[in-house]
């Protein structure tokens, strides 16, 4: 079991979280957005004219905040795979999770698509092929929760991050869970299953800073050493079972 920690990896991980903290908010707060579906299409494709400079750089940030949350995701999968060891698997399905957010920027493609359809004068019902499906953030809902799952029963496995972060991480991987279905309703915002979404969401970014701030703290030797000594016993005692 290699238990040697990797400093810049950590800090660097830590970094993109808390660059996915701010851009999650500055997107939320002043990015332009389409209007919602409710709205007719020669609304929302008036807006994608008017404000056209305004959404696509708002797709760049979307793309950003995704690049953000893939190195973030892999960092806390590294540091998972340092304290699980070669025995140990949920390091591998936390990364699988955190690569599947990867398909945002399908929706921010899709928003692109729209506002240069319009530009090149496509109008009426065609235009609702470009625009994006669903309530915002359900396209990786159900990645965030894989992630989350993978994330929290490993930290309760090893103490890789505090155990505070592994049991938050549980309970936001059922919000994401639940949230997704949110596509499923008729209301544009989810309904009561949008508002779950919206509390994984807030959640998440709550344990973003948490992970982060434990990743730029170099964890002692010490306590390495005893978390590896731990996990061992455990193996150990199964393997007698």
């Amino acid at each position: 079991m290699n238990q040697a920690q990797d400093p810049l990896l950590d800090r660097v991980g830590a970094a993109a979280g808390i660059a996915f903290v701010a851009l999650f908010l500055a997107i939320i707060m002043f990015a332009p957005h389409l209007p919602a579906p409710q709205h007719s299409i020669t609304d929302i494709a008036q807006s994608a004219r008017g404000d056209k400079t305004g959404v696509l750089f708002a797709t760049y940030m979307g793309a950003l905040l995704t690049g953000a949350m893939l190195v973030f995701g892999a960092a806390i999968a590294a540091r998972l795979r340092r304290a699980e060891g070669a025995g140990g698997g949920w390091w591998l399905i936390a990364l699988t999770g955190v690569a599947g957010t990867a398909v945002g920027l399908v929706t921010q493609e899709t928003i692109v698509g729209l506002v240069r359809a319009v530009g090149h004068g496509v109008a009426g019902n065609v235009l609702w092929l470009s625009y994006p499906p669903g309530p915002d953030g359900v396209d990786i809902a159900i990645p965030l929760a894989v992630f989350l799952l993978a994330a929290g029963s490993g930290v309760r496995a090893t103490g890789a991050l505090p155990r505070w972060l592994g049991w938050l991480a549980l309970a936001l991987a059922g919000c994401f869970a639940v949230g997704a279905a949110g596509v499923t309703g008729n209301e544009v915002d989810g309904g009561i299953l949008g508002m779950v979404l919206s509390i994984g969401y807030m959640g998440l970014l709550v344990w973003v800073i948490g992970a982060s701030v434990k990743l730029w703290r170099l964890t002692p030797a010490s306590k390495i050493d005893h978390a590896a000594t731990l996990l061992l016993r455990t193996d150990e005692g199964v393997d007698r079972a």
